[in-house]
This record gives C-alpha cells, sequence and structure tokens, in this order.
C-alpha cells in the first residue's frame, strides 16, 4: 500500500471526499508534491484536505489504483 505523495504518483489518484456535503474531489497530485514534499506521508495529506464546496475538514480520502497507464481502475483503499 502507498504511504506516501511520491508512491501515488506513479499508479493512483488521490480524491478528497466531503462527508458533509458528499462532494467527491481529484486532488493534484503534482501540487501536492510541491507543497509537501515528495516523502510526505499520506496521512499528513489527509489532515490538510478541506471541500471547497462547504469548507468543511474531511479528513477523508480515497486512493484509487489506475495503475501506469491511468485506466486501470479497479480496487482503492480507503484511509
Amino acid at each position: 500500500m502507498p504511504t506516501t505523495i511520491d508512491d501515488l504518483r506513479m499508479a493512483f489518484e488521490l480524491f478528497g471526499v466531503c462527508t458533509a456535503c458528499h462532494r467527491t474531489e481529484l486532488l493534484d497530485l503534482d501540487m501536492l508534491h510541491e507543497r509537501f514534499g515528495p516523502d510526505c506521508p499520506i496521512a499528513k495529506v489527509r489532515d490538510h484536505v478541506r471541500c471547497n464546496q462547504c469548507g468543511t475538514f474531511t479528513h477523508d480520502i480515497r486512493i484509487v489504483y489506475v495503475g501506469r497507464c491511468g485506466v486501470a481502475r479497479g480496487f482503492h483503499y480507503r484511509t
């Protein structure tokens, strides 16, 4: 299971999920890489996820495996 931002960049997508308004948003891994660094734990990113729609800090993210080609969706991790 991936544990850092750098682990995600090759074959995963990261989504923020708002439990208050039920919005799901794809997070920009390149931006997160620049902001927090490649070795930043995914748990730290989770602490900073805030919904753009209602402003709630959701602390809920989903890691979706997409494969190296970006289309091999099949399973996801909820953290």
